[in-house]
């Protein structure tokens, strides 16, 4: 009998002629449709690989990916989509967000790492790969990367980042309507609660403060105990304490190159912030820990484990609430290697119509590659089908979709 399970993680094994290969540096985005992969880095990819040998793209920014992958999340079919040419050659460890069918991309390196960097913001429409150039003028951020991004309003905020030599935590602003970027906070040492210089941390933001989560330098990683915090309404920094997991009164080992997602739960209202895998320059990490921004408490969730340990790996969202896991570093009979494997869990309890659906795709696994029209006579919802993508909006229900 088929039972939903919440924070155990399932992985999907990819169908159809195409799918990209493994990577690390990487990041992905998901909407309900779809999960998204920009950019990675790879420097083992064969050069006798015929696949690689013959693909231009490749042979032009390699050891780099100069691609957008799209992964739908019914079909689990994996999709290169086009607009390369205009694709930066900065690839690597870039902050993305989401927004509509607007994938924007900032920061981010080209190879050897720190040699070129960006500080230019994209825009990809992620139904059809075109990407362009955001024009922007004011005091634009020194090009960097490894920073992270939050969107609050009309203003697209950047949080540290590297240039391969030198760390920071200055926040910087881009209007998105006027296209201007302004200083918000440049650390100089000024107030003891600024933060270390970082690179490859996470943020977390509930409308009021942006919280930094763990990160480091090519040496250092930072912990969970206290995070900084900034609050955009005082224009300053703070240090909160946070409070151990309830049974042993842990937090989370230091870390940087992890994974995160945040969501907020429909009936509590509470918001958290999802960690995931990572590295502190000895171990990798295949915990997960969830932290609760209105009480700054974590638990460990001890049913919710990585496959593997991995970092440089790549964490995304849906709107329902499920977890999307792909590529990295993982660490195989004592050898590093990076993969591209997909997993996800959820970490809601999703609406009804969505648990049907997964126990109709457990018993009938044929689904994902049935007709619309055969979809339709058994009764499942055009509506939902629009929503999954398997029927696209205004197309006529007779003719079959393909992702």
């Amino acid at each position: 009998m088929y039972t939903f399970k919440p924070f155990v993680f399932s992985k999907h094994k990819a169908n159809g002629p195409e799918q990209p290969k493994a990577r690390s540096g990487h990041r992905i985005a998901c909407d309900h449709r779809n999960l998204y992969s920009y950019g990675g880095f790879n420097p083992c990819v064969a050069d006798t690989d015929p696949d690689m040998r013959d693909d231009q793209t490749w042979v032009a920014s390699k050891p780099l990916f100069k691609e957008l992958w799209r992964f739908n999340l019914v079909s689990e079919r994996w999709k290169r989509l086009p607009g390369q040419e205009n694709m930066p050659n900065e690839l690597a460890s870039n902050a993305v967000i989401l927004r509509g069918n607007a994938l924007m991309v900032y920061g981010g390196t080209g190879v050897p790492f720190g040699e070129s960097c960006s500080n230019q913001l994209y825009v990809c429409n992620v139904d059809d790969g075109a990407m362009k150039i955001v024009p922007a003028t004011g005091e634009l951020p020194e090009p960097q990367y490894g920073q992270a991004l939050v969107c609050h309003g009309s203003y697209l905020y950047t949080v540290g980042g590297t240039t391969g030599y030198e760390y920071t935590c200055d926040i910087h602003r881009f209007d998105l309507k006027k296209g201007i970027w302004e200083v918000v906070y440049i650390c100089s040492g000024r107030d003891e609660s600024e933060p270390h210089g970082r690179y490859r941390h996470e943020l977390a933001f509930d409308g009021k403060m942006i919280y930094v989560l763990g990160g480091g330098t090519s040496s250092e990683s930072y912990g969970f105990s206290e995070i900084p915090a900034f609050d955009l309404k005082t224009n300053s920094w703070r240090t909160l304490s946070t409070h151990g997991d309830t049974e042993e009164a842990m937090v989370p080992a230091p870390r940087r190159c992890h994974g995160s997602v945040q969501y907020t739960d429909e009936k509590t209202g509470a918001t958290s912030v999802v960690i995931s895998g990572g590295y502190n320059g000895e171990w990798v990490f295949s915990d997960v820990w969830r932290l609760d921004l209105g009480t700054l408490q974590w638990t460990r969730l001890r049913e919710c484990i990585l496959p593997r340990p991995v970092y440089f790996h790549s964490a995304a969202l849906t709107p329902e609430g499920c977890m999307y896991i792909f590529g990295g570093i993982v660490k195989m009979n004592n050898k590093v290697q990076r993969t591209n494997a997909v997993h996800s869990a959820w970490l809601t309890i999703p609406k009804l119509s969505e648990i049907c659906w997964q126990a109709l795709n457990h018993y009938y696994p044929y689904l994902k590659n049935s007709s619309s029209d055969k979809l339709l006579h058994m009764g499942i919802p055009l509506k939902f089908l629009i929503m999954k993508g398997l029927i696209e909006k205004g197309r006529s229900p007779g003719r079959k979709k393909t992702s």
